[in-house]
């Protein structure tokens, strides 16, 4: 008995749930290359050779290499990741960013993944894919699109690159309160966006669909962690939203919450069960009563 509750205790740790994501994140990344090389593949059967008309591509001077925009983006990523280490300090707080950012980064590659195979566009200049012949001869290829090593030509729709310097840009908002390092990593981003671009690594439509769902998967991420928080602070402070409650109801007008059944789910990816579970050991939560009294 002993030895199985110590297994699930493991199994359901910190850092159990830091290696599930991570996981995610690694089967997502090769399921999304997947799609790009049949994307590709399809593209050579079609009959759209040439690149779409693009409002970025005639407003913006010609850039001949991917390479400033692929710097840019992955200067940017490097910078967040070591500065919110650091800025994290406690070992806790660090497995909650490198999770929060393996789950996040995972399911916008996932859905990325489905924006790539249901329609696939032209690619932005001219492209000759790598055409696989066998699955093992796919995942090679998908491990060095990964990489870096190999781009696929129709991986468009939905900008990775955008992703990338976009979760940059919202992380610094979410885990500093320095004001100067949030106008830098907006200022890079921008750079980004400008290079990616002008480099017809993408559309500019890519680039703008990114930036409005990366934005939404965070805020919802965020909103959902907010209220299964309030939902477990409930007896404490003595205000949760809620669907029945008529004085509530009757200024915000949602009859159905939504999204509160994912509340759960995002709660248990954030370890947030495990979080309240440990203060609960540590300390006695404020009643309603003595909210008032202070």
């Amino acid at each position: 008995m002993k030895h199985e509750k110590s297994a699930k205790k493991i199994l359901n740790s910190e850092v159990a749930r830091l290696l599930y994501s991570g996981v995610f994140l690694v089967v997502v990344a090769y399921f999304m290359t997947i799609f790009q090389q049949l994307s590709d593949k399809r593209w050579l059967d079609s009959d759209t050779k040439n690149p779409l008309k693009d409002l970025g591509f005639e407003a913006f001077p010609y850039l001949s290499t991917f390479s400033v925009a692929d710097a840019l983006v992955l200067s940017l990523l490097g910078i967040t990741l070591v500065g919110l280490t650091i800025a994290s300090y406690r070992l806790p707080k660090i497995i909650i960013f490198w999770r929060r950012l393996f789950w996040l980064t995972g399911i916008l590659y996932l859905y990325r993944s489905f924006t790539i195979i249901t329609t696939t566009l032209p690619p932005t200049k001219e492209c000759t894919p790598i055409v696989a012949n066998s699955f093992r001869e796919m995942m090679v290829v998908g491990t060095k699109m990964i990489v870096g090593v190999d781009k696929a030509c129709t991986d468009n729709i939905y900008s990775g690159h955008t992703m990338i310097l976009t979760s940059c840009v919202i992380m610094w908002n979410v885990y500093t309160r320095v004001k100067w390092f949030k106008i830098y990593a907006v200022l890079h981003a921008l750079a980004g966006i400008y290079a990616i671009i002008a480099s017809r690594l993408h559309f500019t439509v890519d680039v703008l669909l990114s930036l409005f769902i990366t934005y939404g998967v965070y805020s919802i991420y965020f909103s959902l962690v907010r209220s299964a928080t309030l939902e477990r602070y409930q007896g404490a402070i003595g205000f949760v939203e809620s669907e029945r409650d008529d004085h509530y109801q009757s200024i915000a007008h949602t009859p159905h919450i939504l999204n509160r059944h994912l509340a759960c789910v995002v709660g248990w990816m954030d370890g947030l069960d495990l979080r309240c579970e440990k203060r609960a050991n540590e300390m006695t939560l404020p009643t309603t009563t003595d909210m008032l009294q202070i």
